[in-house]
This record gives C-alpha cells, structure tokens and sequence, in this order.
C-alpha cells in the first residue's frame, strides 16, 4: 500500500464523508506481502482510506496466505501453459485434418488422430484438476481463519 500522505485528522473526516455516502467506497481484501487477507475501506477517488481488521493478522495467518496465494498464481500459469498445449494439440488436429482428406495414409492418421485426442482428454482432466484442487486449498484455507477467528 505505501505510507500514508495524510493526517488522521484527514482520515477521519474522510471516513465521516464515506459513511454518509458521499464518495463511494467498497471493501477491499489486500493481496500484498505486508497484508495478505487483511481488509480495508477503498475510496474510489482516494484509493486506501482504512484498515477494517484493526488487528494485524499473526505471522502463521499471514505466511499460509502468501503459500495459498503463491500456489494459485503457479496453477494458474500451469492453466495457461496447458490451454495453450491444448490449443496447439487442436492446430495440429486441424492440420492431420487437412493431410487426411490429401493423403492415402489413413491408418496412420486414424493412430495419430487417436493419440491427439487422448491428449486433449489428458489436457482436460490436468486443468479441472488444477482448478478444483485450487479452489479446495483456498476453500480450506479460509475456513481455518474463520475458524481460528472465532
């Protein structure tokens, strides 16, 4: 976020002017390395206005934040890199297409068609299973606050 440029005398006024809706703001969750997780009011013309967590989160919160949100941006590259696998797969698919209607070889385009759509369907289960183990890490992450909250 970066030090503060204005006063708390500032920042409460503001705060009053946000309350009664005078600029809109919304609730944040900030993704850095010195706050993970932590939630803040954004004003949309002043940017950061205010901590809503008053505490700080304790350094194991914060450390399993930062692998949780570390491991997301890998499996999200690895889905990038596997779609584009994928997209290659389907060029090289269309091109066996265009050989195939030119070729007499079509015992060995059936074989090569075969073994492209087995990788597509390997490409398939890869992503779905990034995306759900994904999503249950982060799922089991947020539960152990909450429930470590209570």
């Amino acid at each position: 976020m970066g030090p503060c440029i204005y006063s708390q005398k500032e920042i409460r006024r503001w705060s009053y002017l946000h309350k009664i809706q005078i600029y809109p703001t919304t609730l944040s969750i900030s993704w850095t390395d010195a706050n993970p997780g932590r939630r803040f009011f954004k004003c949309d013309v002043h940017g950061f206005l205010e901590w809503s967590d008053k505490d700080l989160p304790c350094q194991w919160q914060k450390r399993s934040l930062l692998e949780a949100r570390d491991k997301i941006r890998r499996q999200a590259a690895e889905i990038k890199a596997l779609r584009e696998a994928f997209s290659t797969a389907n060029a090289q698919l269309a091109a066996v297409e265009v050989n195939r209607s030119t070729g007499p070889n079509d015992d060995l385009l059936i074989h090569i068609e075969e073994i492209v759509k087995a990788q597509i369907i390997q490409s398939d289960k890869n992503i779905r299973n990034c995306v759900f183990f994904s999503c249950a890490g982060f799922f089991v992450a947020t539960v152990v606050l909450l429930l470590l909250k209570i």
